[in-house]
């Protein structure tokens, strides 16, 4: 497949989940839910472990509401995160991004808040812990940070 056809595939997709995403936070919790979980397959499967998204400590997380992306001056982070699907392959979800423009340098720069869409992939196995995702996409769903495509990809390492 071409590159611009999987990128444009990888788009649409996003934005499906985004799309059901938004559609599913509409309902209130109290309809949505009638008090337990009913198992699933990977339920029964004692050493499946679904990926995670390792954070600053190392430590992993299934479907974090936050994640920071500048371990080194917490300048850059996800805010409010709330995931449409977590598979064995992929994740996606929509959220806040909180980034400091470092203008005229870190210190004295402004923190911005813009809405993305956040996409999880490409499980690395870890010997005795859970894969976790090493790579995180965010695509901008309004406004972006000055100087910014439509979207960034940042690698994770655990």
């Amino acid at each position: 497949m071409p590159s611009s056809s999987r990128s444009l595939s990888t788009a649409f997709s996003t934005a499906l989940s985004v799309a059901a995403l938004l559609m599913t936070a509409a309902i209130p919790a109290s309809a949505a839910s009638t008090g337990g979980t009913a198992p699933t397959p990977s339920d029964s499967k004692p050493s499946h472990r679904p990926p995670v998204l390792v954070d600053c400590l190392g430590h992993g997380q299934v479907r974090p509401g936050d994640h920071m992306l500048a371990c080194g001056d917490g300048n850059n982070g996800l805010r409010g995160l709330r995931w449409a699907d977590w598979t064995d392959r992929v994740a996606h979800g929509v959220g806040r991004q909180v980034a400091n423009d470092c203008v005229p340098d870190c210190a004295e720069g402004h923190f911005h808040t813009f809405w993305v869409g956040v996409e999880a992939y490409r499980p690395v196995a870890r010997k005795g812990k859970a894969p976790h995702f090493s790579r995180l996409k965010v695509v901008y769903l309004d406004k972006r940070p000055e100087g910014s495509g439509p979207s960034q990809t940042y690698p994770l390492t655990p």
